[in-house]
């Protein structure tokens, strides 16, 4: 098959992005936007490391599953691209691909039911929006990372986000300001990262820029704009090429220092640059699965590794003799303290400090939660927890094939006693599991 021959098939599969596949002659191609058992016409347009990439030209006959999107952007957009079909079909693809992997794994475990999302629109407590280069506020299209959609509706975060977007977008075209160039890397404004406390009412805005070239005249008129539509406002700097939301500096311009959650009747304050949960409707609902598979007993030690904010450490806190939390982000570290006095919690010393150097400064726990990146566990941090050997681990994973790869090594000397799925992610192929793994 050559690149932009047409072609006509149906969609047997999804993938772990999220594409529908189709197989001809032997070979998966990979379309956006098409849900199993569509008949489509298709164009094949890249070649990626051995994969096919087509895109969809026209839906021959639609998938019983197939549904009208609610957002207009649906087809171009890659924030929700399982917005088609049903959220009955997606929590079932997801279950599939989960028990999939395990199977191409040779791993003889599989998850019964995925805990489905309360809300399936409005429910994320972040987005990261970029600007174009021509004044454009919004999401990417799929594999093009330097088109940007200007969007005037979004149904993942909330209405007042949307119009948050808008007087931004404004407010940036009134002062004339530049849009960062994703393939010059030149310009100033970058991202506009909303975080909503979804039990609090509280927004936290933090416009992120590519240097300090930005008038004070500027930052007051964004400030005046801005006024009761947010509880926080920051101008954040991140110089860098790397396409990132993060900032290196961080300048609060209005409003409170951090943004404040509520989860299960605990209360955590949240940094701009720190990580949390991003569906707070649902992080109540991992918390629980959390607190059931660890089960400290009162007298045990419990190591919260990655732990953010603290979020799973003071969860667990009151079931357990002692918590001692593990994580990188410095600031993240400083609130966990501030999260733990704000819930009278008493027993949790949180360590700064990257994960495969700070654990060899701890003692042995008896129960330890392990939440990493995608990217999965540094190796140190598996050798030292295989050296320690807790009575029971607690793995949660935002991505089940760096799950799924290391759980070899863990089941050398523990037992998977259970394993649930958590739908955090609506309308995307993303799902997280934890894992309860007990030693043997």
């Amino acid at each position: 098959m050559k690149l932009f021959e047409q072609v006509r098939g149906t969609i047997e599969k999804v993938d772990s992005k999220g594409h529908g596949i189709i197989e001809k002659n032997g070979k998966d191609i990979a379309v956006h936007f098409t849900v199993p058992c569509d008949e489509v016409e298709i164009t094949l347009t890249k070649r990626k490391k051995g994969a096919l990439l087509g895109r969809l030209d026209k839906v021959l006959s639609p998938s019983p599953n197939r549904i009208k999107p609610r957002c207009e952007y649906v087809g171009k957009c890659g924030g929700c691209p399982w917005q088609i079909m049903t959220y009955e079909k997606q929590v079932e693809l997801k279950r599939n691909l989960v028990n999939e992997a395990f199977h191409k794994a040779k791993l003889p475990f599989s998850i019964n039911e995925i805990i489905a999302s309360k809300e399936i629109f409005f429910h994320r407590n972040r987005m990261d929006y970029v600007f174009g280069q021509n004044g454009e506020l919004g999401l990417k299209e799929p594999e093009k990372w330097w088109s940007v959609l200007d969007l005037s509706v979004c149904y993942l975060l909330s209405e007042g986000a949307v119009r948050v977007m808008k007087i931004t977008r404004d407010w940036a075209k009134k002062h004339k300001l530049p849009c960062w160039d994703l393939k010059k890397h030149a310009g100033l404004l970058r991202y506009l990262v909303i975080r909503e406390g979804k039990f609090t009412g509280e927004r936290l805005v933090t416009l992120v820029t590519s240097n300090d070239e930005f008038s004070e005249e500027a930052q007051n008129d964004l400030v005046k704009q801005l006024k009761g539509n947010v509880t926080s406002l920051y101008w954040g700097i991140n110089p860098k090429e790397t396409d990132l939301s993060l900032a290196e500096k961080l300048h609060l311009l209005d409003g409170k220092r951090n943004l404040s959650e509520k989860i299960n009747g605990l209360t955590f304050d949240i940094h701009p640059n720190s990580f949390f949960q991003t569906n707070s409707l649902m992080a109540g609902k991992l918390m629980d699965v959390v607190r059931k598979f660890a089960t400290p007993n009162g007298d045990e030690r419990l190591l919260d590794l990655y732990c953010g904010v603290g979020f799973f450490g003071i969860g667990c806190a009151k079931n357990a003799k002692e918590v001692i939390g593990i994580e990188l982000d410095e600031q993240a570290i400083e609130l966990a303290r501030e999260n733990a006095r704000t819930n009278h919690i008493t027993n949790a010393t949180f360590m700064a400090g990257s994960a495969e150097k700070t654990i060899y400064k701890i003692q042995k726990p008896d129960v330890v939660i392990i939440d990493p990146p995608r990217s999965g566990l540094h190796p140190n941090v598996i050798k030292v927890l295989m050296s320690m050997l807790p009575k029971r681990i607690v793995y949660v994973s935002c991505n089940y094939e760096s799950l799924i790869r290391e759980l070899p090594t863990f089941l050398k000397q523990y037992k998977i006693k259970q394993i649930k799925a958590v739908d955090m992610f609506p309308h995307g192929p993303h799902v997280e599991v934890v894992t309860k793994l007990e030693l043997k």
